[in-house]
């Protein structure tokens, strides 16, 4: 297979629609984004030597399971030898825009993700990023229903937790701060520059898919998606809780300032599908 190099980036936010994301612009026919398919092709690949190559791998690089890579993120990734040599054979497709979506890039304030605008900065220089955000409050819920139905490892903080005790015994904790963009997104804008950085809403891709793919199509120097191009919705399912309007009431202000900073940057977005936070 070819390698290339990336020149965009979705990355964020966790649970925000980036899977749907990378989907969906996966089905332009000049947009290569990295799939699960896609990195599974790569690592079967005959002329791929998985076991050697990626033998120390971290995170999701080392996972043929989701379409996430971890590579800007985890030094450990990061610093192997020929690291970005081996993360660019993921991109085999040459196409005019050519890019993977991994959510945990974007929480530049977590320690053991904290490298990733900057090392993005300096290895993709001409790179766009794109991040999207969702509602505060629903993307935590999504983030915690997650934990519930699928028990992961990196999770066992929650494992067991209604959600409204998980946000109230875990202020500080992961499921709350991931919902906080407002210092992330600054520091992304600072590293990559304003003009390469662009936000949107899950809310506003799934209530009008044409219209919001196709500005990131503008963004990406593309052709638009054809009119009648059908968007899959991706992950999108029911919980098995209801959100309950006391925990929401308790979580608006914890939110409120960060959301207010949001929407003094970016006025133009849609908000009219978040909670009300004022």
């Amino acid at each position: 297979m070819h390698s290339n190099t990336p020149n965009f980036i979705i990355a964020g936010v966790m649970k925000g629609g980036t899977t749907a994301a990378a989907f969906n612009l996966n089905q332009h026919h000049d947009i290569f984004c990295l799939t699960q398919y896609w990195k599974q092709r790569v690592l079967n690949d005959e002329d791929y030597n998985y076991v050697a190559q990626t033998g120390s791998w971290a995170g999701s690089m080392k996972s043929p399971g989701n379409k996430e890579m971890d590579y800007f993120n985890l030094t450990t990734n990061y610093d192997l030898t020929n690291s970005f040599d081996i993360y660019k054979t993921f991109f085999p497709r040459q196409l005019k825009a050519i890019g993977e979506s991994s959510p945990n890039y974007f929480p530049l304030d977590e320690n053991s993700n904290g490298g990733a605008a900057t090392r993005i900065a300096s290895d993709l220089p001409d790179a766009k990023v794109i991040i999207l955000l969702r509602d505060p409050i629903n993307r935590a819920y999504s983030h915690w229903n997650h934990i519930d139905s699928k028990l992961p490892d990196w999770g066992s903080t929650y494992h067991g937790l209604t959600f409204d005790t998980a946000v109230r015994n875990y202020p500080e904790g992961n499921i709350i701060k991931r919902s906080k963009y407002l210092a992330n997104l600054t520091s992304w804008v600072t590293a990559i520059g304003s003009d390469k950085v662009y936000v949107a809403l899950q809310e506003s891709l799934a209530a009008d898919p044409l219209t919001e793919f196709n500005k990131i199509c503008v963004f990406l120097d593309v052709d638009p998606f054809f009119e009648d191009h059908t968007f899959k919705k991706v992950f999108a399912g029911d919980y098995n809780s209801v959100l309950d309007s006391s925990t929401v009431d308790y979580l608006k202000p914890i939110f409120a300032s960060d959301v207010n900073g949001i929407k003094d940057l970016y006025p133009h977005l849609d908000y009219s599908l978040w909670n009300d936070y004022s």
